[in-house]
């Protein structure tokens, strides 16, 4: 999990960040999209229409068990936040384990938490692994390696004295693991892994090490990608083989541009950003699916694991807000799908500028740029709807004398990035962006359009001063206030139509559709190189949004509303959702996932649950170990419909 851009790259890259929970809202009704489909071309089902037990949400004293049955329950966590969940079957003479990831909120280094499942009403503790102070411990994988079962930790810092890198244990015995080794890496450490063992025997851990490319680039650093390949057929003298990243290693393009990606943030929607958050093996070891955020899911040809090789991705439309977060290969029919998972963690979707060009020509009307609200202003678009007005040209905005003629007009404003201070040589920021709004408002503009000047694209950053946050919250009040940024070029159009002397220029300002991440579906017989830039790219055949508070709402009740992880039995899939519980889902038509059932534990003594982190499937049982966040290890049978066995 990482939600956020922070202001401070040590803490982007130190530690996860919290999900955001702001409830924004469109002012639009979602029905104006038609009943199944939004802007973006996703097809939806807005959450208003659903009913029966999809129209509940958990409460403090009452779970919501819908084809889900309780069977046995273990709080692991204590104080701390529980991560991902592994099971393991250690044969019949030790019995089944799930593993438990510890996601160091707060950070108490307690380690991955053992827990002997062999009676799976009854689990127990047996030990624990991978504690040390100053590190969490997310993700977490066990694989037979040349006789032992060796458990892989992905070890991330997140206080003092933590380490970064990835963690290799014997638990043969699950109740005494053994550190074999630990392979530093470079920037916050290893946030998601996967390990494989291929026909030959050769063992490999993929590695996604976030944030890398980021101290490359501004830095200087000699990193290396955020994808990386380990040897660890002999866990006790891991060697990394190879490093891949989307800045050094590609020529993948900024979403609706021409440039290569040349910076971490040039992505989409609210926090945009290009990084490898997840990888997985695929095909024994010779594929690998790596989910790298705004980039999609990127499939590599791991065959030579020397010389990875980009083959595919998976593409998100430009009005989208991206996330991909992880994935799971599907195989049915004799073709293969990925499920992916966008882990968006707020429903403010992304507004959408038009360019409408002289006032006379009503049909003058180009495709609308994806643009971003900004959440700290005091009136939303979203609360106001559509807005369509002539448009200012206010430059920098740094003097009162700026805003001449801005009077109930649109007006636009370069806004300097104040996070490349110091990182930039001679990078200075003329004034900031609570000021320029205050001029805006006295001037009396009708919204404002920021263009940030930037190596990066637009993000939500928050006025400096504590003191003009506040006067901008007494002053605004009416005037929403959207962001591009200088690298999509789409102020340099609109200069130049002014330059022209078109002073008809008009914007029109739309709201975005709100939505959480969710589930997507594609299509391995899809791909194709549709941009020519040699890399095959997946097309979306389907999705699945169709829950409580993810789609379509305004007001969304309290909670994370995101997906987050899915596994898959058969045709049946099994999705880690947050406040939504674990989710059941037939895909034995991959193209029209169909909802079959919801787990939703109660959680006493809070508002609301954070809920779901992960899950993952016995195939012997079709028992469902869940992870939560809150409350530990879950163990739930899946009923009626919701059962991938007979």
């Amino acid at each position: 999990m990482i939600r956020s851009r922070s202001r401070g790259i040590a803490a982007v890259i130190a530690a996860s960040m919290m999900l955001l929970t702001a409830s924004i809202a469109s002012a639009h009704d979602p029905r104006e999209y038609g009943p199944f489909r939004a802007p973006d071309g996703t097809p939806v089902v807005p959450s208003p229409s659903l009913g029966g037990s999809l129209a509940v949400a958990a409460r403090p004293q009452r779970p919501v068990l819908d084809n889900f049955r309780v069977v046995g329950h273990l709080d692991v966590g204590g104080e701390t936040w529980s991560g991902d969940v592994f099971l393991y079957d250690h044969g019949p003479s030790v019995g089944k384990h799930a593993y438990v990831g510890n996601a160091g909120r707060p950070c108490l280094g307690k380690g991955v938490s053992v827990v002997d499942v062999t009676d799976p009403s009854n689990p127990v503790r047996v030990a624990r692994a991978a504690a040390q102070e100053g590190s969490s411990n997310e993700d977490v994988v066990v694989r037979r390696i040349d006789g032992r079962d060796i458990l892989g930790v992905g070890q991330q810092i997140c206080g003092e004295n933590g380490r970064a890198g990835l963690a290799l244990f014997d638990v043969t015995d699950p109740t005494d693991p053994t550190e074999l080794s630990f392979l530093p890496m470079p920037s916050g450490g290893v946030h998601e892994l996967d390990m494989v063992v291929r026909p030959d025997g050769r063992a490999l851990a993929l590695l996604a090490v976030p944030f890398s490319e980021f101290e490359d680039v501004w830095f200087g650093a000699n990193n290396g990608g955020e994808f990386r390949i380990v040897d660890i057929t002999d866990p006790e003298d891991p060697q990394e083989i190879a490093d891949w990243g989307i800045i050094a290693d590609s020529d993948l393009r900024i979403p609706g541009g021409n440039d290569p990606i040349s910076s971490s943030f040039q992505g989409l929607g609210n926090f945009p950003a290009f990084f490898a958050h997840s990888a997985r093996a695929a095909n024994n070891g010779m594929r690998a699916y790596v989910s790298y955020w705004d980039g999609g899911v990127l499939k590599f040809d791991i065959s030579d694991p020397e010389n990875p090789e980009l083959l595919a991705h998976t593409l998100f439309r430009e009005t989208a807000d991206g996330d991909a977060h992880s994935v799971t290969p599907l195989d049915m029919g004799g073709s293969r799908y990925l499920l992916t998972n966008d882990e968006d963690g707020t429903p403010m979707s992304p507004a959408l500028l038009f360019e409408l060009g002289d006032l006379g020509s009503s049909e003058d009307e180009r495709d609308g740029h994806p643009v971003i609200e900004l959440a700290w202003a005091p009136t939303l678009l979203s609360d106001q709807g559509e807005l369509t007005r002539r448009v200012f040209d206010a430059g920098d905005g740094c003097q009162a004398s700026d805003f001449a003629g801005a009077n109930g007009r649109f007006v636009l404003i370069d806004t300097v990035d104040p996070f490349y201070e110091g990182i930039i040589p001679g990078w200075t920021v003329p004034c900031g962006i609570g000021g320029q709004a205050l001029r805006a408002a006295d001037a009396g503009a009708r919204a404002i359009v920021f263009n940030l000047v930037s190596p990066d694209d637009a993000y939500g950053y928050f006025p400096r001063s504590f003191a003009v946050y506040q006067r901008v919250q007494e002053r605004t009040v009416g005037i929403p206030m959207v962001m591009v940024s200088d690298i999509d070029e789409v102020a340099a159009r609109i200069r130049d139509r002014l330059a022209q002397g078109d002073d008809d220029e008009r914007l029109t300002l739309r709201p975005g559709y709100p939505s959480y991440g969710f589930l997507r579906v594609f299509a391995e017989s899809t791909v194709r190189d549709r941009d020519g830039d040699g890399v095959g790219d997946y097309a979306q055949v389907g999705s699945f949004a169709g829950l409580h508070n993810v789609q379509g709402d305004r007001f969304p009740a309290p909670g994370e509303w995101t997906i987050h992880n899915t596994e898959v039995l058969g045709d049946r899939a099994y999705s880690s959702w947050y406040s939504n519980g674990v989710v059941a889902l037939d895909v034995s038509d991959p193209v029209r996932p169909r909802y079959l059932g919801r787990f939703v534990p109660s959680f006493p003594g809070s508002e609301f649950s954070i809920g779901i982190w992960g899950v993952a499937i016995d195939p012997e049982t079709n028992l469902i170990y869940a992870s939560d966040i809150d409350q530990g290890l879950w163990i739930i049978r899946p009923r009626g419909e919701a059962r991938a066995l007979p």
